[in-house]
């Protein structure tokens, strides 16, 4: 037994699909928020192949990247305190707020905190600036944790959803970021009817060509009207639809992912963009932990369950 399965076997157990009531389609909403509390949603499914793979090598820890409220290294702390793993978090600032929740959270589970101002992080990939940041001893998980290993992982919850229905469904629906869960999922579809909708929270295309690299000549959808001005970005209707969400379904959205996800599939809907009776599942991607981030950072906006 590995070191690693106690949590595989409290992870491995599928996340439900929900029905949510619509009168144009029949849409449902996969709740990844609800496989962990704290590595939970897409980026347990990112790390758990990286996470297989650094107990097969001799190595001094994991080292990863990210925002300071990123729900990835939120998750890879979470993973590694579990796990008993040495993690040290290279995070993307000019400064360090102590008191932001996310980085308070990192803090309790052990991991070690770097600073990196933007115009360094942005070197982030290249092997020479690594290998000045630490020894080549240490596993690398990129940030978002998008590499093959979690693209792997991100196949499995596609292949999860086609066993739970009697169906493959018309389409799936997706937020993107770095765009590793939208590759899993383009991947698992590939040879089915189901078309992936990729809506991306930052601004512009290039998510198209970075997706359409990786996944070669398979189809599929980059929605970018639905961003609110970029990564991070946000509007009061973005807060007032997930706040009637949750009031309606007792589910929560986070605003930077899930949140735009939803309004934007809100706006094809109203839009006839489906045909009537298409079968359309929407993946949420947790991240709930971001709720106490942004409200913190920018006031008691987003309400919570």
């Amino acid at each position: 037994m590995s070191q690693i399965d106690p949590l595989l076997l409290e992870l491995e157990i599928p996340t439900p699909i929900e029905h949510i009531q619509n009168d144009q389609i029949n849409l449902y909403l996969k709740r990844e928020d609800q496989n962990h509390p704290s590595v939970q949603g897409n980026k347990w499914r990112k790390l758990k192949y990286n996470l297989l793979e650094y107990f097969k090598g001799d190595y001094k820890g994991i080292v990863s990247f990210g925002g300071v409220f990123s729900n990835h290294v939120y998750a890879t702390a979470a993973a590694c305190k579990i796990l008993k793993i040495p993690c040290k978090l290279f995070l993307r600032g000019y400064t360090l707020d102590e008191n932001n929740p996310t980085v308070q959270f990192i803090r309790e589970s052990n991991a070690q905190i770097e600073l990196l101002d933007p115009k360094a992080y942005r070197l982030k990939n290249k092997e020479s600036f690594l290998d000045s940041l630490f020894d080549e001893n240490y596993f690398i998980i990129p940030e978002g944790g998008t590499n093959k290993l979690g693209v792997k992982g991100v196949v499995e919850l596609g292949h999860e959803i086609l066993d739970q229905l009697s169906e493959a469904p018309d389409f799936v629906c997706v937020a993107a970021g770095t765009g590793g869960t939208a590759m899993g999922l383009i991947q698992a579809f590939a040879n089915v009817k189901t078309k992936v909708l990729v809506f991306s929270s930052l601004k512009g295309d290039f998510l198209r060509d970075e997706i359409q690299d990786a996944v070669g000549d398979a189809s599929f959808e980059l929605i970018t009207d639905s961003h609110f001005g970029g990564y991070g970005k946000f509007s009061k209707e973005l807060i007032s639809f997930c706040n009637q969400f949750n009031q309606n379904h007792n589910i929560q959205l986070d605003p930077v992912y899930t949140g735009k996800m939803m309004y934007g599939l809100a706006q094809l809907i109203k839009d006839d963009y489906f045909s009537p009776n298409d079968t359309v599942v929407a993946i949420h991607t947790g991240g709930l932990q971001g709720v106490a981030g942004f409200n913190y950072r920018y006031g008691e906006k987003l309400g919570r369950m």
